[in-house]
C-alpha cells in the first residue's frame, strides 16, 4: 500500500483528534446548562460576565482584579446584549399563559395584600402580575435597589481604603475612614469579606512607616490618633427608623469606618456575626482599636492616646494604608446575609461616588436617580433608607424586578448581578424551599428576600428547565405577623414558575 500524502496523513490524525475535542465540548457544555448541578443559576447569557475567579457570592479574591477587569471589559465587548448570548431564542418559548396560571396557582390564598410581577428576563414587558404597579413596602427588598445604584455608580473591583496620615501637629496621625466598615480589630484575613482588612495589619505598616523615620525615637514618642470620619455627612441615624429597631441592633448609627460591619467582635476579635452587639460610636471604637495596636508595635515606652476627629492636611503625606474586598463582593455579602448597616454603608458611598453628599439625603435622592437612569419606572417609589428598615418605603412589584433585571442583564454589572444568593443554599435562602412542594426552586433561582413583621418579599430571577430565565418580584404586606406562612406562599410561587410550561 503506497504512503499517504502528507496533507492526508495530517487530516487522517486531525478528525480523531477533532472528534475528542467535540465531545469533550459537548460534555462540558452540558454541565454548565445544569445550574442545579453547581448549586447557581448561572444562565448562558451569563457566563459571558463572568470573569475569572467567579464563584459563590461572598468569595473573595485577594488578587488578580485587574485581569479580572479585563476579561469583564473583554466580554462586554464581545456580548454587549444579553440578546446576542442567546437570551432572546431562550425567551421566545416563555408561554404568558403558562407563566400567569403558575402564578395564580402558586399565589392561591395568599396572606394580605400582594403585589407581583414576572418578566422575561431582559425583556421590559411584564407578561404575569398582580397588582405590580401598587406601591408597597419592600422591607429589605429594597437593598435590591441600594446594589443597582451601587452597581451604576462603583465600579465592581473597587476597594475602599483605610489610610494613615501624618497631621498638622508633631507626632498627630489621622486614620482617615474611607468607607471600609468591614474591619478586622487584628490581621486582616485575604479569603474574607467581612474581615478583609484589619487594624493589626494596619498599625504594624503605620509603626513600620514611623520607624523609618524616627529609628530612635518611635518606641519611645508619644503619639496622637485623630480621626478623619468627612466622608460621610448629616445625621448618623436615619430620623425614619424607629427607635425600638435602633435598641435592638437592628439597625445602628452609620459611620464611614466600623468593625465587623458595626458590630463589637467577641473577645478573642472574631467576628461575632448578626448577635453581635452594637457599638455606642462605631468610628470610636476603630479609632481606640487602631491607637492600641499601633502602641503595641511601637514596643515599650511608645504612647498612643487618641484625639478628636480632625480632618486630614490638604496633601497629606500617606504612612500606610489597608483596602476592603472589592465593593462587589461587598454588595453580594449585603444581599446574601441582609445586612441593614452594610447596606446604608455602601449606599453612602455610591452617593458619594456619584457627586452627591454621603448622607440620609444623598442616599434618597441616588435611589430614584439610578432607577430613572436605566429606564425604571419611578412611579409611587418612596426610597426613604437603603436597607429597608424604613416603614415609610414603597416600591412596585414592577420596579423591583426591573432593577433585577437590570442587575443580570447588563454585562457591565455581571460581578453585581451574581450577588443574590443562591436559593436552599446561601445566606437568608439557606433554609427556605424546604418543602416539597417548594423544592423545584432550590439551586435553580437566586432572590433576596425581605422580611418585617408583617412584610414578606422575595425578588429574583430563575432559570427554567427549558432554559428560559424569568425575572420575579413577590411582595406581600399587611400578613399580620404570620410571616411563616407568606414565607411558604411565596417559596411555593416561585416553585410553580420554575416549573411553568
Amino acid at each position: 500500500m503506497p504512503a499517504l500524502p502528507p496533507s492526508t496523513a495530517a487530516r487522517r490524525r486531525f478528525w480523531p483528534l477533532a472528534c475528542a475535542l467535540l465531545v469533550l465540548a459537548v460534555f462540558a457544555a452540558a454541565t454548565f446548562a445544569v445550574p442545579a448541578v453547581v448549586a447557581e443559576v448561572r444562565p448562558a447569557w451569563q457566563h459571558a460576565q463572568d470573569g475569572p475567579g467567579a464563584g459563590a457570592p461572598g468569595a473573595s479574591s485577594a488578587g488578580g482584579a485587574s485581569e479580572r477587569e479585563a476579561q469583564d471589559a473583554d466580554d462586554a465587548a464581545a456580548s454587549p446584549d444579553p440578546a446576542a448570548a442567546g437570551l432572546a431564542a431562550a425567551s421566545g418559548a416563555v408561554d404568558a399563559e403558562g407563566v400567569t396560571e403558575a402564578l395564580d396557582a402558586g399565589l392561591a390564598g395568599a396572606p394580605g395584600t400582594v403585589a407581583a410581577a414576572v418578566a422575561v428576563a431582559g425583556e421590559d414587558t411584564v407578561i404575569a402580575g398582580r397588582s405590580q404597579e401598587r406601591p408597597m413596602v419592600p422591607a429589605s427588598n429594597q437593598k435590591v435597589l441600594t446594589a443597582l445604584a451601587l452597581a451604576a455608580t462603583v465600579d465592581p473591583y473597587e476597594r475602599l481604603e483605610t489610610t494613615v496620615v501624618r497631621g498638622d501637629q508633631p507626632r498627630e496621625l489621622v486614620l482617615v475612614a474611607g468607607g471600609d466598615t468591614l474591619l478586622a480589630p487584628g490581621e486582616g484575613r485575604a479569603d474574607a469579606v467581612n474581615g478583609h482588612a484589619g487594624l493589626g495589619t494596619l498599625a504594624e505598616r503605620t509603626a513600620q512607616a514611623l520607624r523609618q523615620d524616627h529609628p530612635d525615637a518611635a518606641a519611645a514618642t508619644q503619639w496622637t490618633v485623630a480621626l478623619d470620619t468627612d466622608l460621610f455627612t448629616g445625621p448618623e441615624l436615619n430620623p425614619a427608623w424607629e427607635g425600638e429597631d435602633v435598641a435592638a441592633g437592628e439597625i445602628t448609627r452609620v459611620a464611614p469606618v466600623a468593625l465587623y460591619s458595626h458590630r463589637v467582635p467577641t473577645a478573642d476579635g472574631a467576628d461575632p456575626g448578626s448577635r453581635g452587639g452594637r457599638p455606642e460610636d462605631p468610628a470610636a471604637a476603630v479609632a481606640r482599636e487602631f491607637a492600641r495596636q499601633l502602641e503595641q508595635r511601637l514596643g515599650s515606652g511608645a504612647s498612643v492616646t487618641v484625639g478628636g476627629t480632625a480632618s486630614a492636611p490638604e496633601e497629606a503625606v500617606e504612612l500606610a494604608r489597608v483596602e476592603s474586598a472589592p465593593v462587589s463582593e461587598q454588595s453580594a455579602y449585603m444581599l446574601a446575609h441582609s445586612d441593614n448597616s452594610l447596606a446604608e454603608t455602601l449606599a453612602r458611598v455610591a452617593a458619594v461616588a456619584s457627586g452627591r453628599e454621603g448622607s440620609v439625603t444623598g442616599v434618597q435622592e441616588l435611589i430614584p436617580a439610578a432607577l430613572a437612569e436605566h429606564g425604571i419606572d419611578t412611579g409611587g417609589l418612596r426610597a426613604v433608607d437603603a436597607s429597608g428598615m424604613a416603614q415609610q418605603d414603597r416600591v412596585s412589584a414592577a420596579t423591583l424586578a426591573r432593577a433585577v433585571d437590570t442587575l443580570v442583564t447588563d454585562p457591565r454589572y455581571g460581578p453585581y448581578g451574581r450577588g443574590l444568593p443562591v436559593a436552599g443554599a446561601q445566606g437568608t435562602l439557606s433554609e427556605r424551599f424546604d418543602d416539597p412542594a417548594e423544592a423545584a426552586a432550590r439551586g435553580v433561582t437566586r432572590a433576596k428576600t425581605g422580611t418585617l413583621l408583617d412584610v414578606v418579599a422575595l425578588s429574583g430571577y430563575l432559570q427554567r428547565a427549558d432554559g428560559s430565565v424569568l425575572v420575579y418580584s413577590l411582595v406581600l404586606n399587611g400578613v399580620s405577623g404570620d410571616t411563616t406562612r407568606a414565607k411558604d406562599t411565596v417559596d411555593r410561587t416561585v416553585a410553580a414558575l420554575a416549573g411553568s410550561a
